[in-house]
């Protein structure tokens, strides 16, 4: 009982750095060092714990992913009902506010831009009226745009310190698009 609560209090202080490293320079910039020292513990403890800094971010990296897959999914193509929802997610959790953030890792830019992209293209692209006739190439542009979109909207709002509430955020972009992907 002492080990776990020793080790979910050593994984809260290096989740808590890497938040505030994020806020101050990219990941590819942050080391090892940087870390443990922000988080005031020693090598060995982060080592106890992940192989690198990269083994330390896949674990938030799915959590992110399974949370925004579990809200496409339950939502069903509801645009305004699964931004408000991914929003509020990224509201309460700085940690991965700062991974979306334009510091966080190239590999989960790309790697959550692909899940959006095949997320839309499951949950929200069939109702688009738009689509029809942009033929093969257009919906595949179609698709990335909407990905991009969201993704950096998202990104202007963690930059911005989510100044607006997440509602405000979820109708701001369901205007921005067109109420025609709303359902």
């Amino acid at each position: 009982m002492k080990n776990d609560m020793r080790r979910d209090r050593t994984k809260r202080l290096l989740r808590d750095a890497m938040t505030e490293l994020l806020g101050e320079k990219s990941f590819d910039q942050i080391t090892t060092s940087e870390l443990v020292k922000r988080a005031g513990i020693s090598r060995s403890g982060f080592y106890t714990h992940y192989s690198d800094k990269y083994d330390m971010i896949e674990f938030y990296q799915q959590i992110l992913f399974n949370t925004i897959q579990y809200v496409f999914e339950k939502n069903k193509g509801n645009l305004r009902e699964t931004l408000l929802e991914t929003y509020e997610f990224l509201n309460n959790n700085e940690i991965y506010a700062a991974l979306l953030s334009e510091n966080g890792s190239k590999e989960i830019h790309n790697f959550i831009l692909q899940k959006l992209t095949n997320l839309i293209e499951e949950t929200v692209y069939p109702f688009l009226d738009s689509r029809k006739g942009a033929g093969k190439v257009g919906d595949t542009y179609a698709k990335i745009y909407f990905a991009n979109a969201v993704f950096g909207l998202t990104q202007a709002w963690i930059r911005r310190n989510r100044k607006e509430t997440p509602a405000e955020m979820a109708n701001l972009f369901v205007t921005l698009v067109g109420s025609e992907v709303v359902r």
